[in-house]
């Protein structure tokens, strides 16, 4: 006669399976998520960027967003070119278009990644865009 020494049946084995990994779970999701501190808010505001009538030099035009009367300041950056940083410390005003007044900015003819970033009142950064865009 045949006999069944099991400790556990396979269906008790994986419930019990189940109910581990459900804790561990839990437990390293309450040691870790704390660690992420205060990832803030995320501003809402909407920009387009072209190019001027020569094709020279960015244009960003604030359109609109639930943050953007908090827009302070527009920095924008232009991939492979020295001294790219275009400041715009003025009142940032939406529908207005804002280019570089840095003269001498030389950008190269070609496709550049810009990347225009947002200061607020409440002095946090943002990216707004990121995108290429074809100089000539």
């Amino acid at each position: 006669m045949k006999r069944k020494d099991d400790a556990v049946s396979p269906v008790v084995a994986t419930i019990l399976l189940v109910a581990v990994v459900v804790v561990l779970v839990a437990v390293i999701s309450a040691a870790v998520l704390p660690m992420a501190g205060d990832l803030g808010t995320v501003k809402s505001v909407s920009v387009t960027v072209g190019l001027n009538d020569k094709g020279t030099l960015p244009v960003v035009t604030v359109i609109g967003g639930d943050d953007a009367g908090m827009l302070t300041n527009l920095t924008v950056y232009v991939s492979g070119v020295s001294d790219a940083v275009i400041d715009e410390t003025k009142p940032i005003v939406v529908g207005k278009p804002y280019s570089p007044t840095t003269t001498g900015l030389d950008i190269t003819d070609g496709q550049h990644t810009v990347n225009v970033v947002g200061t607020f009142s409440d002095s946090t950064t943002q990216t707004l865009y990121t995108g290429t865009l074809v100089f000539r």
